[in-house]
């Protein structure tokens, strides 16, 4: 999640890392790491030049740094890999056009690019693959965190919904989902790479795909009303959906049976007129929090269970 918006108040960049146990945030003045539990302290910082994008490998001491462009020594073309338990620099790729999101699993990094995508094998650093997009400015892209379902989504489309799947262990692209009629705006991959949460530009209702087969399992309204979503983040068991939006709430929807969308079984007894309109009875969250200050944010929730998370300036 970028914060450019709040750049004049020192924060940049906030994001959990693949279990939400850490915070890690990018500000105009270097980068700090926080746990989030058991209760919340900064375990490490460090000052440099204004760091635009500040990911981690689960809780490791492996860091991705980009910088935010305020500096020569870090520029948004410059991807670093930084060892904070010995302070050292691991690595570094330069790009010919700013990187606009970095993700990470124990078997691949991604880099994403405004019109490429660039999959790196973690352990060596060396290149595997790079796969052409549609434009992306945003840098819209979800990596599940597991090593056997290792699976890679983006869009595919800057008109519609279309969403790519593609497996980033045997570089094959494997799916093409055609999730909304508008532009997609958020993807999440759940822990075990079986589910996939998307969101268009409209932000009002929230679709679950099953993984591998992307056949559409869960359907969740967050509004009426049109809204940016800042974040979609699934809970450690898939049980719970976090979203949150630029209205300054977060809402909390269970994913279980009495919200799945049978969508094979109740289109086949329809004619194909209806069929394409067919968009089922999304579901409500079951619980929502109101922030005090609506700002860009992100979510998470706690392998407990019991608690959401979400970071903010």
């Amino acid at each position: 999640m970028n914060l450019g918006q709040l750049y004049q108040e020192g924060l940049i960049f906030a994001n959990f890392n693949q279990d939400a146990t850490c915070l890690s945030v990018g500000t105009s003045d270097g980068f700090k790491v926080c746990n989030t539990q058991p209760n919340f302290s900064e375990v490490y910082s460090q000052e440099m030049a204004g760091v635009g994008i500040c990911e981690m490998l689960f809780a490791s001491s492996f860091v991705a740094i980009v910088g935010s462009g305020d500096d020569p020594s870090l520029s948004p073309r410059k991807l670093q890999i930084l060892n904070t338990k010995t302070q050292t620099s691991i690595c570094e790729l330069n790009f010919i056009t700013p990187i606009l999101a970095v993700k990470m699993n124990r078997k691949r990094l991604i880099v994403v690019l405004e019109t490429k995508i660039h999959i790196y094998d973690i352990s060596t650093m060396k290149i595997l693959h790079t796969i052409d997009t549609v434009p992306n400015p945003k840098g819209i892209c979800a990596l599940a965190v597991s090593e056997e379902n290792c699976y890679l989504a983006y869009p595919n489309s800057i008109e519609k919904g279309s969403i790519v799947i593609f497996d980033a262990l045997t570089l094959q692209m494997f799916n093409v989902i055609n999730a909304h009629k508008t532009p997609v705006s958020r993807l999440t991959i759940n822990e075990a790479g079986t589910l996939m949460a998307t969101c268009s530009a409209k932000g009002t209702v929230i679709r679950v795909y099953s993984l591998p087969d992307a056949s559409r399992c869960y359907q969740f309204r967050r509004g009426s009303y049109f809204a940016n979503l800042y974040c979609l983040a699934f809970s450690f068991d898939s049980s719970l959906l976090c979203v949150s939006s630029d209205t300054g709430t977060v809402h909390i929807f269970k994913i279980d049976q009495s919200s799945s969308v049978s969508t094979t079984a109740q289109r086949s007894s329809m004619s194909s007129y209806i069929s394409d309109m067919w968009e089922g009875i999304p579901a409500r969250s079951f619980a929502l929090l109101k922030l005090p200050n609506p700002i860009e944010n992100v979510c998470a929730i706690n392998k407990t269970n019991t608690m959401v998370m979400i970071g903010e300036s």
